[in-house]
């Protein structure tokens, strides 16, 4: 497996990702956009030279203060279980630590178990709940300090 960043070929399969994996995916110029903004935002995972997974994260000022934001992951279906979003989140972290940041936070919705068990086992933390932060499910806000 080999994880590089981002480049505007690879806006098919991600997209083509993002749509197999959410009831409600983002639309395609959102990871455009993104890449535009800061292109070290997004990292992508290969097989054998097959795009199957992604990860985008953001660095943001709160309280005056620098943190990441992993705002999406996805592994295509037939390659999940493998390490891959784990290699994913890890490059993602380190990328947060290296710009200056000392905590980092994604939300996931409420009835997503396998994903708030797949986060704990990365050392995050549930921090709160964000009602109707989903259209229609409330989200777990959770945060690891790096």
């Amino acid at each position: 497996m080999a994880i590089r960043a981002f480049r505007p070929s690879d806006l098919e399969d991600v997209c083509r990702i993002e749509r197999e994996s959410f009831e409600d995916p983002w639309p395609c110029y959102m990871f455009a956009y993104l890449h535009m903004k800061n292109p070290e935002s997004i990292k992508v995972a290969l097989i054998d030279e097959k795009l199957v997974g992604y990860v985008v994260v953001d660095i943001e000022e709160r309280s005056g203060k620098k943190v990441g934001h992993i705002l999406n992951i996805a592994v295509e279906r037939g390659f999940r279980n493998m390490g891959i979003g784990r290699a994913l989140m890890e490059v993602a972290t380190s990328y947060v630590k290296e710009s200056g940041a000392c905590e980092v936070w994604l939300e996931v919705r409420e009835s997503n178990t396998v994903a708030k068990k797949f986060y704990s086992s990365m050392d995050f933390v549930e921090k709160r709940k964000v009602h109707r932060y989903y259209r229609n499910e409330d989200a777990i806000i959770m945060y690891k300090e790096i």
